[in-house]
């Protein structure tokens, strides 16, 4: 017998020796004590679960993510502060999305096809606040470092900076790269080369290849000039801007936000293993840099498909945690559209695949829903749907390492084979 047990047989037989209202009155103070230390139990172990979920607004995206990341359940709250059922959250989330679907609107002609191997994603989550992203990101000169801004967390830049991302190989010739800018002051520049002209001991104005030059009214550039770009403005230094750049070989084209603002049919940016970002900044007015992913390989979807092997894309999106198409999918979805229009005898499998972040049973429902919304878009657009199978495999099938940010990025992915 353990020595707590012995204690207790000794202390009970004690309180039945004395007289019998005082070992009644005893017995029932130590009953209501056990009773307030079980209730305080109780209460603690209430307090850790919640403390295991994190509250998020439907539209905290950056909670929702720090959430997954973390390994903890959401708990969605309404703008009253009330937590939402999973059912009230999706139909919230396609009523949110109603105005913005694939392929009509602004997003019409929306071309941009993201890389579906990234070499490259910037991931700060790990990174000290304070501290600049050394383990990411080569710094030649400039002053940056890590801060959290609109709820999530971003490089920010208070001089004139100059840093490399290093990459695995030299460019191939096609290959994209999207990151979210929101810039000092209008009249501020950020520049990327992609054949590092600081090694060269070179500026600008003698640089001969084309590169990018961002502004409120950026695009393409050469030897300091604009070769393409729009009269338009953004306000790019008011909010952040999501900046996509697309090289197929030779024709170059730049989106910010929805909108092309340069497209070169006869381009040269030259190609190396490291890609170069110039950038304005200010102690007072900084420069903020967020998202930044580099992918390579765009193949041709029905060319893959008919030599039987798997096409996989980065390019259809979805809401945060949901199965609501993004309109950024627009290129993407109409790729498949026209591939099964143009050929009648082709019938495809539309597989959803996920990270390894959250829940594996809710991984493989999302990826089974997210497969579905893929085959409802083209099916109401006139593809017959028994051409089309919906297929989810969740996180079971990982293209990458999911312990890197890279890896992850790799996972999040649609995939299509046809059918056999």
């Amino acid at each position: 017998m353990s020595f707590r047990k012995l204690f207790s047989t000794f202390l009970v037989g004690a309180l039945l020796a004395t007289s019998p209202s005082v070992a009644s009155a005893q017995i029932g103070g130590l009953r209501d004590a056990a009773k307030r230390a079980a209730q305080r139990e109780a209460e603690r172990q209430v307090e850790q679960a919640v403390a295991e979920k994190m509250r998020c607004a439907l539209a905290d995206t950056a909670c929702i993510d720090e959430a997954k990341e973390k390994g903890q359940e959401v708990e969605v709250v309404d703008a009253d502060g009330n937590v939402m059922s999973e059912a009230d959250v999706q139909a919230a989330r396609k009523d949110a999305g109603a105005g913005e679907e694939p392929g009509s609107g602004v997003w019409r002609n929306y071309d941009f096809v993201p890389g579906s191997d990234v070499w490259f994603a910037l991931d700060l989550e790990n990174e000290p606040i304070g501290r600049f992203p050394a383990s990411q990101l080569e710094f030649v000169k400039g002053n940056g470092q890590v801060v959290e801004i609109d709820g999530e967390r971003a490089l920010e830049l208070t001089a004139p900076t100059t840093f490399y991302i290093n990459l695995p190989a030299e460019l191939p010739e096609d290959y994209t790269l999207e990151f979210e800018t929101k810039l000092g002051a209008p009249n501020f520049i950020l520049s990327v080369v992609f054949d590092p002209l600081t090694e060269m001991g070179v500026g600008f104005s003698r640089y001969e290849k084309h590169y990018l030059s961002l502004w409120r009214g950026g695009g393409i550039a050469k030897n300091a000039g604009m070769v393409s770009s729009t009269d338009s403005h953004w306000e790019i230094d008011d909010e952040f801007v999501p900046i996509k750049f697309q090289n197929d070989g030779s024709y170059a084209i730049v989106y910010m936000g929805s909108d092309r603002v340069a497209n070169v049919p006869n381009a040269d940016f030259g190609r190396s293993s490291r890609v170069e970002f110039q950038v304005n900044a200010k102690q007072d007015r900084p420069t903020y840099l967020r998202n930044v992913v580099l992918a390579v390989g765009l193949d041709d979807l029905y060319g893959t498909l008919a030599a039987g092997d798997a096409w996989t894309t980065r390019g259809i999106l979805f809401d945060i945690d949901s199965d609501v198409l993004r309109p950024e999918s627009t290129a993407v979805l109409q790729q498949l559209q026209r591939a099964l229009e143009q050929h009648d005898d082709l019938s495809i499998v539309i597989e959803g695949h996920t990270d390894s972040t959250g829940d594996d049973a809710h991984n493989l429902d999302l990826s089974e829903r997210r497969a579905a919304s893929v085959i409802a878009w083209l099916a109401d657009r006139g593809i017959d749907a028994g051409r089309l199978t919906a297929l989810g495999r969740g996180e079971t099938e990982p293209t990458a390492d999911n312990a890197t940010p890279a890896g992850r990025q790799a996972n999040r992915r649609v995939v299509v084979r046809k059918t056999v």
